[in-house]
């Protein structure tokens, strides 16, 4: 039989009433049930703090744990996981209901609320069996200061439910960074569709000539400007006139969406995601150099817009971002391009080593390609860890929204 303070200080009572001077005595322990009532105040009192305090810990965790799972499908099992792993069951002899979770993707925040029942010892006096305490936490994402390049493979073969795929799953990311926000204090984004070329127009004064008429882009200039991001002042850039025979046009692989520069206006950024269209062969060193373009500050004030972007390389509490996702391999002998696929190879390489010396982040994405494009795609990204292969449209949704996760931070904020 388990011993109760009650039970021992009834027996007590009898004892010393049976006695001769139990009179007094018996007085003397009545006056003290008041402080014996205090002292099970402060005692179970502090069991319940102590619980208040451990589910504290436990709601942070969990928040924290479902913050960075936004993507995954199941958000709710591991906030579940960490508040039990922080809070063990018989903790207190307290007894936890079941969470309430609230999570709201748009914003980025998860709120979790801990309610536990923790019995009482010494307040049973008063007829107090039990005492209830609670926990709350939001989690809510914070984006810090970025300029974002998103380069995207827009060729044919992404026609179809492969570029539905990718303008909804880039969209998504932009929701992640943005929330229900129209701009986010020092957060640009930048869109490079890309084929065979990247429709820089209008800005024609980059161009050798100046060409008339011109369709939108230009040829690689000639060495290493080739794949650097030296500005237009150290060389112009020739017509985009390739040599192509059969049924394409003589400008095939020129996308019909211009670059969109860095821009702070999430509603511009999504309307120009949803307005690109497939079409052409693919170079991914085209569109990776001029992805660092509109992120180098060597081009500030050229892009028009912002004349104080891009900003300086390593500017405090601000970082540089480039997303390069592509669905195959280089093809510059569709369009008359006079590189082999190993000389293109070796250009995305170096400008992936460039921009990374330079301190922009990289994060490959390969949809639906061939396993060997991989190797040449993780030695892009800045580690491993950076580099997705996405087998489905569902795995790409997935990529994108854990980058989002990524490049936005989580903080406690209740």
């Amino acid at each position: 039989m388990s011993w109760s303070p009650w039970k021992h200080l009834r027996d007590l009572l009898r004892s010393f009433a049976a006695d001769r001077g139990g009179a007094v005595v018996l007085t003397l322990l009545v006056a003290m049930i008041p402080a014996v009532a205090l002292l099970g105040i402060a005692t179970d009192g502090a069991r319940a703090y102590m619980v208040k305090m451990r589910l504290s810990q436990a709601v942070d965790s969990a928040a924290l744990a479902g913050g960075r799972a936004f993507a995954e499908t199941n958000q709710v099992s591991d906030i579940n996981k960490y508040f039990a792993g922080n809070f063990p069951s018989d903790y207190m002899d307290a007894t936890v209901d079941p969470l309430f979770i609230d999570t709201d993707p748009l914003t980025g925040t998860v709120e979790v609320v801990a309610t536990a029942t923790v019995p009482t010892t010494f307040m049973k006096v008063l007829d107090v069996e039990d005492m209830t305490v609670s926990a709350r936490s939001v989690v809510k994402r914070a984006v810090r200061g970025m300029e974002l390049a998103l380069i995207l493979d827009t060729t044919g073969s992404m026609a179809g439910s492969k570029l539905d795929s990718l303008k909804s799953s880039a969209n998504a990311l932009i929701d992640i960074l943005y929330g229900t926000r129209e701009t986010v204090d020092d957060l640009w984004v930048s869109l490079v569709p890309f084929a065979s070329r990247v429709r820089i127009s209008p800005h024609i004064d980059w161009m050798e000539g100046p060409p008339d008429p011109w369709n939108g882009c230009a040829y690689s200039r000639a060495g290493s400007l080739a794949t650097d991001d030296s500005p237009p002042s150290d060389g112009l850039f020739p017509e985009y006139t390739p040599t192509v025979t059969g049924w394409r046009p003589p400008h095939y692989g020129c996308p019909d969406l211009a670059a969109l520069p860095l821009t702070a206006e999430k509603t511009t950024i999504k309307a120009a995601i949803t307005a690109m269209e497939a079409f052409g062969n693919t170079r991914t060193d085209v569109g990776m150099v001029w992805g660092w373009r509109t992120l180098s500050p060597r081009w500030r004030g050229l892009w028009g817009g912002d004349p104080t972007l891009p900003l300086d390389y390593n500017t405090s509490l601000m970082e540089k971002v480039a997303v390069i996702m592509t669905d195959g391999e280089n093809t510059p002998h569709l369009t008359g391009d006079p590189e082999t696929l190993e000389e293109t190879n070796a250009q995305l390489a170096a400008e992936c080593e460039a921009m990374k010396a330079a301190g922009i982040t990289i994060y490959t994405i390969t949809f639906q390609a061939p396993s060997s494009l991989d190797p040449i795609f993780s030695a892009c990204a800045s580690t491993p860890d950076h580099h997705f292969p996405s087998p489905t449209n569902e795995a790409l949704e997935k990529t994108f929204n854990i980058i989002g996760a990524e490049l936005s931070n989580l903080r406690i904020a209740q």
